[in-house]
């Protein structure tokens, strides 16, 4: 029997060989899968040194040559080798099937791994997106921000500026009024010095003018006395001439009645008398001649106010509205308007005049 055909019959051989067939096979999953294999270095390892190990021929079991001795010892050193080789294949079995149990752990933790991996780099995705939104949430309510802050910015900075301004022209006020307060101080500080002057010299002129005052007073007081002595004096005087009067009155009236001649300053009297009462009979005849005209003037013109009003109503209105034009009715309307304003200032002026200057022609007479 040859050692092919002593391999073909060892069971262990052929589950080992199916062992890794079922690697390759496993191998070639995990590839298609693109999925990492762990120990899959010494998996191809122990294939290779079982390639190595086993070749064609290697078992063969030959008759035993003709040295006998020799022969049974390599017959026992080819027992031994094979129990050792199918302790080593058995130990490569266990190593297999603990290969396969990995193998199968790692395939699904890795499944499980790349499942999570693809959920992870969703969720990174979806919060790269989310950040970047959120980003530019925020540079769009930064920049919004920084617009409004940059606006109020610029409305403080002006509004400081009109205060500063204001302040400005309100010290230059102040320190224009400032200046005019002090030169009036300093003024009101001399007209001060120049009135505590005055004033001493007026409570010094009072003092001297109270002293003349009592001197006034005593000279007044002997002024009145010599008056009131030359008002009694004056009327016992006046008194006198009175009596004297009276008594020259009643000589005059006795020596008129005793001489029968007029006195030429009365005759001269009476003539002018006579004069004054000529001119005043012609100052009435004036005045009557001035009221005549006067009422001559008003008569006329109120006959002229009866002749324009008597004018506009002669004619027939409707044969004359009949006879115009649109045209012609309104220029003449027009003119009728015209001509009831002159008439009422006409008629307004007169009545003024009457008013101011012959109130009684308008006064009701009771019967």
């Amino acid at each position: 029997m040859s050692a092919e055909e002593g391999m073909s019959k060892d069971p262990m051989r052929d589950s080992l060989m199916s062992n890794s067939s079922d690697e390759d096979f496993s191998d070639e999953d995990a590839e298609n899968n693109n999925t990492p294999v762990v120990g899959s270095f010494v998996d191809n390892s122990v294939d290779l040194d079982l390639e190595y190990d086993l070749w064609q021929g290697q078992f063969e079991i030959t008759k035993p040559s003709g040295r006998c001795g020799n022969g049974h010892a390599f017959y026992k050193d080819i027992v031994k080798t094979v129990q050792m080789l199918q302790q080593q294949v058995g130990v490569l079995a266990e190593n297999q099937v603990n290969s396969d149990d990995r193998f199968s752990r790692v395939k699904q933790d890795n499944a499980a791994y790349q499942a999570r991996v693809v959920m992870l780099e969703e969720q990174l995705r979806e919060a790269e997106m989310r950040h970047e939104e959120r980003l530019a949430e925020e540079q769009r309510r930064n920049r919004e921000l920084v617009t409004r802050i940059e606006r109020e910015k610029q409305l403080t900075i002006e509004n400081y500026t009109i205060k500063l301004a204001s302040v400005e022209k309100e010290k230059k006020a102040v320190d224009d009024d400032y200046r005019r307060s002090k030169s009036q101080l300093e003024k009101l500080q001399k007209e001060k010095e120049a009135l505590e002057d005055r004033v001493s010299e007026a409570e010094f002129s009072a003092s001297a003018l109270h002293q003349e005052n009592g001197k006034l007073a005593e000279l007044s007081r002997r002024e009145k006395e010599e008056i009131k002595v030359e008002r009694e004096r004056s009327a016992q005087v006046i008194e006198e001439l009175r009596c004297e009067i009276e008594r020259l009155r009643t000589a005059e009236e006795t020596a008129r009645k005793r001489s029968p001649s007029v006195d030429p300053q009365t005759a001269q009297t009476a003539e002018l008398q006579a004069t004054i009462r000529q001119l005043r009979e012609e100052n009435k005849n004036l005045v009557e001649q001035v009221e005549d005209l006067q009422a001559q003037l008003l008569t006329s013109r109120l006959e002229e106010g009866r002749t324009l009003v008597t004018a506009t109503n002669n004619n027939s209105l409707a044969a004359e509205f009949e006879a115009m034009t649109s045209e012609e009715l309104k220029k003449s309307l027009k003119d009728a308007q015209e001509a009831n304003q002159h008439l009422r200032s006409y008629i307004d002026g007169i009545l003024l005049n009457i008013v101011e200057n012959y109130p009684q022609l308008l006064e009701v007479k009771q019967k």
